[in-house]
This record gives structure tokens, sequence and C-alpha cells, in this order.
């Protein structure tokens, strides 16, 4: 049996303390590198001191934006995406854990994450489409999305603080 090779890079930057600082990492877009990123969130969600419940709905996030740019930028094939993660004091002073993701998928998605969030769900009738992105956007606190000419940029936004 052969691995395949997920990580392609990872730096950790400076810290001051164990709540502070950045991870980084570069990986290759396939399935069996989830285990990375739900590493990832469990190691920012334990530096934020966030309880169980709140770590599960930052991997539910996670793992549902890295499968929709695994299928649907790439096609479910072979594709570079670049984590970023860190701790953040917004401008009220609170505190929020971010996830930057960035692919260098030729597709740009073209939607609006406002309108996938606020999208109704008929539970008698479901049909695929938008519901990743209305679970992502239901579980993180803020979601952006910006098509860059080489890929896409998506954030996620966790409040640290906030009770369940």
């Amino acid at each position: 049996m052969t691995a395949s090779k997920c990580i392609q890079d990872v730096s950790f930057s400076e810290c001051e303390s164990s709540h502070v600082g950045k991870l980084h990492l570069q990986i290759n877009c396939n399935s069996d590198c989830i285990y990375v990123l739900r590493s990832m969130v469990a190691v920012m969600t334990t530096r934020a001191c966030m309880e169980a419940r709140q770590s599960n709905r930052v991997s539910i996030a996670v793992d549902e934006l890295f499968a929709n740019i695994s299928k649907h930028a790439y096609g479910g094939k072979a594709g570079r995406v670049e984590l970023e993660t860190f701790i953040e004091v917004d401008a009220h002073g609170e505190q929020e854990l971010v996830f930057d993701f960035r692919d260098y998928a030729s597709l740009g998605w073209k939607g609006s994450m406002e309108e996938a969030a606020e999208r109704s769900i008929d539970v008698e009738n479901l049909c695929p489409g938008g519901l990743g992105l209305k679970l992502i956007c239901s579980a993180a606190d803020h979601c952006e999305h910006e098509v860059l000419s080489d890929g896409n940029h998506w954030r996620l936004k966790f409040c640290i603080n906030k009770s369940l």
C-alpha cells in the first residue's frame, strides 16, 4: 500500500504563548488529507479554549468547505489548497478563530454567501445543491468568499467566547 502525499508544506509562525500564533499548511486536495485538517482544528480550538461543542462546529464547517473545494473547484482531481488559521481580535474586542482557505482552481464560484446562508430548505423535497454552503454558513459565525484571478479565497470566522 502506497501512502498518498498529503502535506506539501507546513509552517508554524512565531508564538508568544500557546494562544498566539498562526498555523499555515499547504496540502493536496484529496480525501485522506481531511485528517490533517481535523488535527489543525483540534490544535486551534484547544488554543482558543473552545468547548467540545464549539470545536465540533468548527470541524464541520472546515470539513465541508474542504470537501466543496475538492469536489466542485477541482472536480475531484488533485489540486493545491493553502490553509492558514489564527486567532484575532475583532473591531469590538472579541476574539475570533479564523480559517483562510486558498485554492488555485480555474473555476471560481460566482454565488453569494449571503444567499447561501438565507436559503430556505424544504425538508420534504430535498434536492442537491447549496446544502453544503448552507451548513458552512450555519456552523460559522461569519463566511466570506472572493474569486481571485487564479482561484478562490474563503474565510470562516468563529467567535471564541460565544456560548451555544
